[in-house]
């Protein structure tokens, strides 16, 4: 779903775009996966978790949302890195995301990234294994879960 056809003041909730980001998220490792095989996505063991911030400015009750960082051990051959990085980027239009940049391009590691019109960002890199992160922009949520700890 390409949020960015909305209209800027009907922003979508936390919950619309989180269910977003994870379909966002299958779509890219499904495509990975056509392209270049099967790997054993699962939750990065450095991830810090699901992770919810207050960012305070315009709209104090707005939240940032930082989903699960996926990853698996290892990488897919080098000389596919750059056809990968184009397959994530090209789920990430259909989502609404730009194509924000290259992070690193350099032997040994690729990192990419994308923002979308809500200050959303993917990033997805290749080194020793291969990481793929979403955080959403500032967003309010329509029914807010109560905190599972404190916030940052």
């Amino acid at each position: 779903m390409d949020r960015n056809a909305q209209s800027s003041s009907t922003a979508p909730s936390m919950e619309q775009v989180l269910t977003d980001y994870a379909a966002m998220r299958d779509e890219m490792t499904s495509a990975l996966a056509r392209a270049l095989g099967e790997r054993a996505w699962r939750e990065s063991p450095n991830s810090p978790g699901p992770r919810r911030s207050r960012i305070g400015g315009a709209d104090p009750a707005a939240e940032q949302v930082g989903l699960v960082t996926w990853s698996f051990e290892g990488t897919y051959p080098a000389d596919t890195w750059h056809g990968a990085a184009r397959l994530v980027a090209e789920v990430g239009r259909a989502y609404g995301f730009t194509d924000g940049g290259v992070t690193v391009d350099r032997p040994g590691d690729l990192e990419i990234f994308g923002v979308d019109a809500l200050g959303g960002r993917y990033t997805f890199g290749m080194a020793t294994n291969t990481i793929l992160t979403l955080r959403t922009g500032p967003l309010r949520w329509e029914h807010p879960p109560e905190p599972a700890g404190p916030q940052t």
